[in-house]
């Protein structure tokens, strides 16, 4: 039940997040370790409590942790005014999330035929590396490198087209 209620909050606490760091990956990893901590402290919490509020105070208190191992002050960072704007956060959240969507698309149509049937595999039929690298004839070791290659083009990929869109 909390971590449905996460998981539902989530474009909301991604916007929070982002708002304070205005980094994508690190809004990423925030939001992975806040999950964990929820999932590692959801028997403890009050079942009568709102949720949403607890989820903001740990994910204040990773962005702030993650402003620490960086050497920042993150004193500029407001969270009290960041909270006023959560209801906006899910509106940005389905705007941002379909403009990357678009240009994942854009860039794996870019693939060679052989990488994207290796990401139709992997991401489409849910096909683990062992099953691909037998599917196709490669080592399992291959099929981890390329993957990890392709993430790190497609990301760049994405990046830059998402770039290019703000400039135009």
């Amino acid at each position: 039940m909390v971590l449905r209620t996460f998981y539902a909050n989530q474009g909301a606490l991604r916007g929070y997040v982002f708002s304070a760091t205005r980094d994508y990956h690190a809004t990423e990893d925030i939001l992975q370790e806040t999950a964990i901590v929820v999932a590692k402290k959801a028997s403890e919490i009050d079942a009568g409590r709102p949720l949403l509020p607890w989820f903001l105070g740990i994910a204040r208190y990773q962005v702030l942790r993650w402003n620490r191992a960086r050497g920042r002050e993150g004193g500029h960072v407001s969270f009290e005014l960041l909270e006023e704007f959560i209801p906006f956060y899910v509106e940005f959240e389905n705007e941002q999330a379909a403009q990357r969507r678009s240009a994942l698309k854009d860039c794996v149509e870019k693939l060679p035929p052989n990488q994207r049937r290796v990401v139709r595999l992997r991401y489409e039929e849910h096909m683990d590396c062992p099953g691909i690298a037998e599917s196709i004839g490669h080592s399992i070791q291959a099929i981890y490198s390329l993957l990890k290659r392709m993430k790190q083009d497609l990301r760049k990929c994405v990046e830059l087209k998402l770039a290019h869109q703000e400039v135009q």
